[in-house]
């Protein structure tokens, strides 16, 4: 275990550098293909490699004896997200995308930049795949954006900060009962900026800090999304239409 991660340090950056990059790659993939079926198969690869990341983190779990079985149904925001975001890859649809988008953006992106600096064995190398698996996330969003020119609305992201927050009190009595911290509602995990929010505001005040962060995140998360889908050009194919906009 490491308590001492150097944010944006050498293996930060590179952590983060990594899954732009193949973002990069498959984008510009996936706009240059001239089929369903290739465009299909893409979708089916980026899917997987998330999926494979992901898994990766959990497999050194399990090896060093920290993973925890409510790990694979994990009310955290980024798990449904991966859910979520793996399943509109493999066939699109507009309501998984605006979570994806509008709410995993926002949150799997400030994982990624404000990852910590207390990671468990191996330390390091957990550390890395941790924020690399919250990259993808972000990455898979974008991708939907810029290649199959899906688009975030604001109708869905007034109607997902209002479900959202009210979703808080269900979790709270699933942490409550479980002895889970789902959404670090319950307490703040050490080394992180959760914990300072702690620090400025207490219980709960940093959990209403949090909510209202994040419906502010949203926000510019749905004028980013805007922008690119005007940016990007439209795959003009029935199936990949059919999908888009069920």
């Amino acid at each position: 275990m490491i308590t001492n991660f150097e944010l944006f340090g050498f293996c930060h950056l590179a952590s983060l550098l990594v899954p732009v990059l193949l973002g990069v790659g498959f984008i510009a993939y996936g706009l240059c293909v001239k089929s369903d079926a290739q465009l299909r198969n893409q979708r089916l690869f980026l899917a997987a490699l998330i999926v494979l990341i992901r898994g990766a983190r959990y497999m050194m779990d399990i090896y060093y004896g920290v993973f925890e079985w409510t790990d694979l149904i994990s009310l955290h925001i980024c798990h449904i997200d991966l859910i979520l975001l793996v399943a509109c890859l493999i066939r699109p649809r507009k309501s998984l995308f605006q979570y994806c988008f509008l709410i995993g953006i926002p949150t799997a992106l400030s994982v990624a930049l404000f990852p910590g600096t207390h990671h468990p064995a191996p330390g390091m190398p957990r550390a890395v795949l941790f924020i690399m698996s919250h990259m993808m996330l972000v990455i898979g969003a974008v991708y939907l954006v810029l290649v199959l020119h899906m688009k975030p609305t604001f109708k869905a992201c007034a109607s997902l900060a209002f479900v959202g927050s009210l979703c808080l009190v269900p979790v709270y009595w699933v942490n409550s009962a479980l002895h889970t911290n789902y959404l670090y509602i319950m307490t703040a995990p050490p080394g992180t900026v959760i914990e300072t929010l702690d620090k400025l505001f207490g219980w709960p005040g940093y959990v209403f800090a949090i909510d209202m962060l994040a419906v502010l995140l949203m926000l510019g998360a749905l004028g980013l999304g805007q922008l690119l889908w005007k940016m990007g050009k439209p795959k003009i194919t029935a199936a990949v239409t059919r999908d888009r906009h069920s």
